[in-house]
């Protein structure tokens, strides 16, 4: 799992990624690209912004240009149809959808568990475009880029349909878009700067909010606490590097932001559930 600013790059063809994932589990992220996701299998918890569902098979969830999203399966199986794709595909380079255009990112609409009549017609629709679209990209048939491009503009088109505003439920304040833009710069600092040694407070001054305001918000946003998203980006890194180098394990815990190998030690075992070197031997 890493935390970013995701800039994609999706190589020659459509800038659209397709896939299906197993137990995804992805700590909170933004980029400008759109993200559709369909369960297919099981359940996990999925956060949009600062809203947070426990999503089933045979649910749904998307998110628009900017929007901070996070997946974790915890110890639940789970597999989802995943579509990612540049907002130009649908003639929105600036983005999608308009502020204010949505009244919930997921759907169903409340996890209360009963789903009403619009809301599975609503699933049928969703759940038929996504399996199209993947289907499509496996088996790769002639002219599929075209039909790919097509079903977009319907994924896009049914969840404004199903998912509007004009509807009953919530409309983005400007507040929440304020706390929103200040979250997605904090995460692009985190990112550059975690192995610094960072406190709560470094985090709730550059959101300019107070102390127990800014814990609250954040956990609620990336579903963590400000010190274990921290420790998680710094033991991403730690994994990367005891994996790919031959680094020592004490200067490798300098270099990811860890006072001494008995923190980085005990951190792991938290997070990891063992120790560092389990990944060498």
């Amino acid at each position: 799992m890493r935390a970013f600013h995701e800039n994609r790059i999706y190589g020659s063809g459509l800038p659209v990624q397709i896939s299906k994932v197993r137990s995804i589990d992805f700590l909170a992220h933004w980029h400008h690209d759109l993200e559709f996701m369909y369960v297919s299998e099981g359940s996990l918890q999925v956060g949009i912004n600062s809203e947070t569902r426990t999503l089933r098979a045979g649910e749904f969830a998307f998110c628009g240009s900017g929007d901070i999203h996070y997946y974790d399966s915890g110890k639940s199986e789970s597999e989802i149809i995943l579509v990612v794709f540049n907002p130009r595909l649908i003639g929105s380079a600036a983005g999608w959808p308009e502020e204010g255009a949505i009244r919930s990112p997921f759907i169903p609409y409340s996890d209360t568990g009963e789903r009403s009549p619009f809301e599975e017609e609503a699933l049928r629709e969703l759940a038929g475009v996504m399996e199209r679209i993947a289907a499509e990209e496996e088996a790769g048939r002639e002219q599929s880029d075209a039909v790919i491009t097509g079903l977009l503009h319907m994924l896009c088109g049914l969840a404004l349909r199903y998912a509007s505003a004009d509807g009953p439920g919530r409309r983005r304040s400007a507040r929440a878009a304020a706390h929103l833009k200040t979250t997605q710069e904090l995460l692009d600092y985190l990112d550059r700067h975690y192995t610094r040694p960072l406190t709560l407070q470094d985090g709730a001054d550059r959101a300019r909010m107070s102390v127990f305001h800014f814990s609250r918000f954040f956990k609620n946003v990336t579903g963590m606490n400000y010190n274990t998203y921290l420790n998680e980006l710094r033991i991403g890194r730690a994994e990367r590097l005891i994996v790919g180098t031959d680094a020592k394990l004490i200067d490798i815990a300098l270099e990811c932001g860890f006072g001494n190998v008995r923190t980085f030690n005990r951190v792991f075992r938290q997070l990891r559930g063992g120790t560092p070197s389990d990944l060498r031997y």
